[in-house]
C-alpha cells in the first residue's frame, strides 16, 4: 500500500484497532526494511508454471479486492468478492463457464456497512455457502456474518455469526458427515486467536463459538481444506507475540504454518510451510490450499514479499516443507491473496483469481495456470 493510501485509511480510522480497522490493505505494499538494508529479492521458478494472460473479473470498480472462488457443480466457476463503489464497501458476484469470459455481475449486499473479506462454499447439495466480515459504519465493531443461495441469485438475509466485534477473516469449509464449519481470527482474547462454528443443519442454526488456537502468538487469516481420506488441513497467517494488528501487512514476523485434524476440534501443532527467514525479512502471509482435480495432490500457495517489495504469489506441493516453490504472479505489481481451484477439463490445470494493482487501481484477475 503506497504511503498516501496508508495515511489516507489511517486518517478515516480504519487502521485503529480500537475503532474502525480497514479491510485487506488495498495497493500491499510489503517492503520489510532491516536496518537501512533492503534485503535483497529471492528467486522462484516460474519457468514451470504455464498459463494464460490475466483477464479481468471484476469490471466496475477501481477498489476490489478479497475474492473467493468456488469451482460450480457444473463445471464452471464463480467469484465473490468485496467492492467499494461511492460508498461502503458492498459484496459482487460474476461467473465464468472457463475462467476467461466473466458474466452475470451482480450485487449481494447493499447496506451502510462495509464487507469485506468474503469465503465462498458450494456443499454436497448444491447451495452455496458465503461468509464475510462487516465493520459497522456506526460503532466500528467487525463480525462475521453469513448467508447462503441455492443459486447464486437470491441470498438469504444475512445472519450475524459472531459477537465479539473484534473478529475478521473467516473460511468456510464442509466435512465428511456433513457438517458447516466457519473459522475466523478474533482479538477477543487480547491476542489474535482462531474460532469456529459448526452447523448441522445446512447453516440454519449454528454452534457456539470455540476457540481452535492457543498460543502467545498472533493468528490470523485460516483457511480450511478437507482431503480425500478425511484429514482436515488448518493454514493461516502466524504473527511473533505483541505484533500488533495494523502492522499485519508489512509485519516480517509473519509466516505460513499448517496444522492437522480429524474432528475439526482437536488440532496437531503447526507447522511452518513458508521458507525459512530467521532474521525476518519477508512478509508470507494469506494462504490458502487446493487440490489437484483428483484430489491425489495438495498445494499451498500465499503471498510474499520474498520476489520483489510488493508482492506476489508462491505456491507449493503439500508433501514436505522442502518442496520446490513456484512462483504463479510475476506482474511486478501488487499481485496479493489468491484463490485457486483445478479446472476439471483440462488435467494439471488450475484456476487461478487474485487481487492485483498493476493498472493503478486494485483488480480482481483470473487466469488458468498450469503445475508440474
Amino acid at each position: 500500500m503506497p504511503a498516501d493510501r496508508v495515511r489516507a485509511l489511517r486518517a478515516r480510522g480504519r487502521h485503529v484497532v480500537s475503532s474502525r480497522v480497514s479491510r485487506l490493505p488495498v495497493l500491499l505494499a510489503l517492503t520489510v526494511v532491516v536496518g537501512c538494508v533492503q534485503p535483497s529479492p529471492q528467486v522462484f521458478d516460474d519457468r514451470s508454471v504455464g498459463g494464460d494472460p490475466p483477464v479481468a473479473v471484476s469490471t466496475n470498480g477501481v477498489s476490489d479486492e478479497d475474492a473467493a472462488l468456488v469451482r460450480t457443480r457444473d463445471g464452471g466457476f464463480r467469484v465473490v468478492w468485496s467492492s467499494k463503489r461511492n460508498g461502503p464497501a458492498h459484496l459482487y458476484t460474476a461467473t465464468s463457464a472457463d475462467g476467461a469470459a466473466w458474466v452475470d455481475e451482480q450485487a449481494i449486499t447493499d447496506d451502510a456497512n462495509d464487507d469485506f473479506y468474503p469465503a465462498l462454499l458450494q456443499t454436497r447439495d448444491g447451495t452455496l455457502h458465503l461468509t464475510w466480515f462487516r465493520i459497522d459504519q456506526r460503532t466500528g465493531r467487525r463480525d462475521v456474518w453469513y448467508a447462503s443461495s441455492p443459486d447464486g441469485r437470491a441470498w438469504t438475509n444475512p445472519a450475524r455469526i459472531s459477537t465479539a466485534g473484534m473478529d475478521w477473516a473467516p473460511a468456510i469449509y464442509e466435512d465428511d458427515f456433513p457438517m458447516l464449519w466457519i473459522v475466523w481470527s478474533s482479538g477477543r482474547s487480547g491476542n489474535r486467536e482462531l474460532y469456529a462454528v459448526r452447523s448441522g443443519d445446512g447453516g440454519r442454526t449454528w454452534s457456539e463459538d470455540f476457540r481452535l488456537t492457543q498460543s502467545p502468538e498472533q493468528d490470523d487469516f485460516p483457511f480450511v481444506l478437507v482431503r480425500r481420506d478425511g484429514e482436515r488441513l488448518l493454514t493461516w497467517t502466524r504473527y511473533a507475540a505483541g505484533s500488533k494488528f495494523d502492522e499485519y501487512y508489512r509485519d516480517a514476523s509473519a509466516e505460513v504454518v499448517v496444522a492437522t485434524s480429524r474432528d475439526g476440534l482437536r488440532w496437531s501443532s503447526p507447522i511452518t510451510w513458508s521458507p525459512p527467514d530467521p532474521n525476518d525479512r519477508y512478509v508470507d502471509f494469506l494462504p490458502c490450499l487446493f487440490r489437484d482435480a483428483a484430489g491425489a495432490r495438495t498445494f499451498l500457495a500465499w503471498t510474499s514479499s520474498r520476489t520483489q517489495t510488493n508482492g506476489e504469489i508462491l505456491a507449493r506441493e503439500f508433501s514436505t516443507p522442502s518442496s520446490p516453490i513456484w512462483q504463479l504472479t510475476s506482474s511486478g505489481a501488487n499481485d496479493y491473496d489468491a484463490r485457486i481451484v483445478p479446472v476439471r477439463t483440462t488435467p494439471g490445470a488450475y484456476l487461478l483469481v487474485w487481487t492485483s494493482g498493476r493498472k493503478g487501481a486494485t483488480q480482481i484477475v483470473a487466469r488458468t495456470i498450469t503445475l508440474p
